[in-house]
């Protein structure tokens, strides 16, 4: 599925610059605006468990946000091009990877870290869930027709979710790895109850 391309404008001197690409179809700054309504509410209520992180942890959830959120969003791009997932037009993809995912989920890791691993990840992925739901009905992503070999849309929203539902383990390994580089990281253990 190619990226939308039909509205173009002028954009920094550069004449038929596609904005679908950016914004997506149909898409205004008004629902990028709902949909950062959205992320911050869920961070809201996230901070109801845990209102800040310990701060022998803020290095570790910077080199979290650099690693997770610069690699989901190279990620997305490189998985549309291997069509496993649809188009996710630049400007939700620049937020989802560093907003969310980067600043969203890192939080709700720096907070939930010392939680049980199923918890943590039932966390995740129902945070995830609620994320896709709503990107999807505000700015019509998520709208590929199957997740790997599983054919639906709602299997490509779930599937993805419960990939999401890995960040603790993917973030242990992350913190492992960086520890041998930059000092004071705190590397939570993987506490199975």
């Amino acid at each position: 599925m190619a990226p939308p391309t039909t509205k173009t404008a002028t954009l920094w001197g550069f004449n038929d610059f596609p904005m679908d690409t950016v914004l997506g179809t149909g898409n205004t700054l008004f629902g990028y605006a709902f949909v950062l309504l959205i992320y911050l509410s869920l961070w809201l209520a996230m901070r109801q468990a845990m209102p800040w992180f310990a701060s022998n942890f803020r290095r570790s959830f910077l080199v979290l946000y650099v690693v997770w959120s610069v690699g989901i969003f190279i990620g997305n791009f490189l998985f549309y091009l291997l069509g496993i997932m649809s188009f996710y037009p630049w400007l939700n993809n620049i937020i989802h990877s560093f907003l969310w995912i980067g600043l969203g989920l890192g939080f709700l890791y720096a907070i939930s870290h010392k939680r049980p691993l199923w918890e943590q990840m039932v966390l995740f992925g129902i945070y995830s869930l609620v994320v896709k739901f709503a990107e999807q009905r505000i700015l019509g992503t998520w709208e590929f027709s199957r997740f790997f070999f599983i054919e639906g849309n709602l299997a490509y929203l779930i599937g993805w979710s419960v990939v999401d539902a890995l960040y603790p383990i993917g973030a242990y390994f992350v913190l492992k790895i960086a520890s041998r580089f930059v000092t004071g990281l705190v590397v939570p253990d993987l506490k199975l109850r």
